[in-house]
């Protein structure tokens, strides 16, 4: 488990796997809520999900099959080696139509890259895969960078490596370090988002900078996506974390409340 992972505050049990039932009671539920469009997997590392002879490419090709954009957030391990890499998006973009999104932590924290060279192995392997797909093919796949700020500045990626990969497409995202879960050894790093003192924000501090600039110039009466997590049996929204259903079995307020808004995520 990763050093600054905020799960440990999550309602989880220690080992916790998703099941291929579990997910297929999940996509029957998310067909009832109209503005759900979106399926992701967070961690544990989800590349690391195995069922009999069922890995996690086929839970994405699954919440294809049901007709919703999957995603997933990965600290790269698994994409080091480009062969597994090749084969994993292969086998996606030749078994479904619909986009893939993949958010690759890569940090100080994971310690995922290289800072002379300010490359990362599986961001390469990716983007190889990519440029030797067909076009149709290749744009399917939504390649994503979040990258976790304290407010040490050597927390920053190098700037040259971040424009070298936005370059090719990756898009990258900046987070505040939280103190929640194991980063609670870290509170000391974590940006204070309550304040504007430069010595509160640190490293992060343009970057809530500029997220507040953004909220503002948001088109009033908008909705950001709402998040219904499942954990096990049961479905949660988190901060702070409350139960609001249990797996095949949805709540009508939830279902209502859900095809009205704005795109969700599940």
């Amino acid at each position: 488990m990763c050093a600054h992972c905020l799960r440990e505050d999550e309602p989880m049990e220690s080992g916790y796997k998703l099941s291929f039932r579990q997910l297929q009671l999940c996509l029957s539920d998310c067909r009832k809520l109209e503005s759900i469009g979106w399926v992701h997997f967070t961690g544990g590392e989800p590349t690391l999900w195995r069922e009999k002879n069922l890995y996690l490419v086929d839970l994405l090709l699954e919440i294809s099959k049901a007709g919703f954009t999957p995603g997933f957030t990965s600290n790269g391990s698994f994409f080091v080696d480009y062969s597994r890499c090749h084969d994993f998006f292969v086998k996606y973009v030749n078994s479904s139509t619909m986009p893939l999104r993949v958010y690759f932590s890569i940090d100080t924290f994971h310690r995922n890259f290289n800072p002379e060279k300010g490359r990362a192995l599986c961001l390469d392997n990716v983007m190889k895969c990519k440029q030797e797909l067909p076009p149709a093919k290749a744009s399917q796949l939504d390649i994503s960078v979040i990258v976790t700020i304290s407010k040490d500045f050597k927390s920053l990626l190098p700037d040259e490596m971040i424009r070298y990969y936005e370059s090719l497409g990756i898009a990258f995202g900046f987070v505040p370090l939280f103190p929640v879960g194991r980063a609670k050894s870290f509170s000391h790093l974590c940006p204070d988002l309550s304040s504007d003192d430069p010595k509160d924000l640190g490293a992060y501090q343009n970057f809530h900078q500029n997220k507040i600039k953004k909220k503002r110039n948001k088109t009033k009466g908008r909705h950001r996506a709402d998040f219904i997590n499942l954990i096990g049996d049961v479905y949660y929204f988190a901060n702070p974390w409350r139960k609001i259903g249990q797996l095949g079995n949805l709540p009508e307020t939830i279902i209502r409340a859900y095809s009205s808004q704005t795109e969700g995520l599940c």
